[in-house]
């Protein structure tokens, strides 16, 4: 059975962290460069070193936010014996690969009131191309401030989805609007990171509101407490969608205003919705794992599988991680490859 390895980040300084994460990650975050290597070859017209330098131009929008995540990947990129490009190129990818774009994730919260023991979840269907398989870890880390998080992420990344000590989840799927566009600001694996780092809700909900945009994406955030929001953000602006008794859902199209949309609509957030609410007040991670196997609408369904045969197998999209986090008891489960085949694995916080 595939599982995705543990890397454990231990306090210290911003490079010592990242130096130690990239250590333990060498071989992941090698194989992910050779795997966007031949992929880059394949769909872009830039060379390697190109997508390095676009990457970098990244670098002085996140050191304006918070200069310690760029110190954080010099020490990765150091630790695994790369280069800064490398692992900004890593960092930016969700911006590298935005055009064109295929459908990514289907995301979820629950409040504690449509569930079994009271308890609040933030989770996902992961949906990528097969081939990150062999380069997706599973991070804690030990910040110094004394918080705690856990998180999947591309090996080199410094998190994609994930929850913390203070209760808060977050999760995300790709969106494409009308007003996406090249231009730099803070990219959004970074913007993820910030929002994990933070001790409340309000303090998330302030960052990913008010932080500048040139690329779109749907945050979904939840907390321990028992609050939730959808954020569909946009370089044309952000729109927030509000828990429907206790439950919420979200896959790639915008909800509020659909006249953003560059991109097809999927049936995948309406149909998770469906499946949870048949067990509201009683939901729980056996029925949560059950709706993330779900197969209606195939190939379009929740939970996704390699079948679009007119490209090669580590370009095929497929559900790379089904991920739970409990938030209220610290836990998340999190299995590698789509949701229906494979064993959730218990990571405590």
């Amino acid at each position: 059975m595939r599982r995705f390895p543990i890397i454990n980040v231990e306090p210290g300084t911003p490079y010592e962290m990242g130096f130690h994460y990239g250590r333990q990650a060498t071989d992941q975050i090698r194989n992910g460069l050779a795997d966007y290597r031949t992929i880059f070859a394949q769909t872009s017209t830039m060379a390697w070193e190109e997508i390095g330098t676009y990457a970098l131009s990244y670098t002085p929008a996140v050191k304006a936010v918070d200069p310690d995540l760029i110190d954080e990947v010099r020490g990765i990129a150091d630790g695994a014996g790369v280069s800064f490009a490398d692992i900004m190129i890593l960092n930016t990818r969700y911006e590298i690969t935005k055009f064109p774009k295929p459908h990514e994730c289907t995301s979820f919260a629950l409040l504690p009131e449509a569930t079994k023991d009271g308890v609040a979840y933030v989770g996902q269907n992961w949906d990528y191309r097969v081939g990150i398989l062999d380069h997706i870890v599973i991070v804690h880390y030990a910040m110094p401030d004394g918080t705690r998080i856990v998180g999947a992420a591309e090996a080199g990344q410094v998190i994609r989805n994930g929850f913390n000590s203070h209760g808060i989840g977050l999760c995300a799927n790709n969106l494409q609007s009308k007003g996406d566009n090249r231009g730099t600001a803070l990219p959004v694996t970074f913007l993820r990171r910030k929002v994990l780092q933070s001790r409340s809700f309000e303090e998330a909900k302030k960052l990913l509101l008010e932080t500048k945009r040139t690329v779109s994406n749907n945050f979904m955030l939840g907390s321990a407490e028992g609050r939730a929001l959808d954020f569909e953000t946009s370089p044309l602006g952000t729109d927030l969608i509000e828990p429907a008794n206790g439950i919420l859902t979200h896959a790639n199209h915008f909800v509020v205003e659909p006249a953003k949309e560059a991109l097809e609509r999927s049936p995948r957030g309406d149909r998770l919705y469906e499946l949870l609410a048949q067990r509201r007040g009683s939901i729980d991670v056996p029925w949560i794992i059950r709706c993330l196997s779900d197969h209606e609408n195939y190939p379009k369904a929740i939970c996704r599988h390699p079948a679009d045969t007119s490209l090669p197998m580590p370009r095929r999209s497929s559900t790379v991680a089904g991920i739970v986090y409990n938030l209220s008891e610290g836990v998340a489960h999190i299995c590698a490859g789509p949701s229906c085949e494979n064993e959730f694995v218990a990571v405590p916080l």
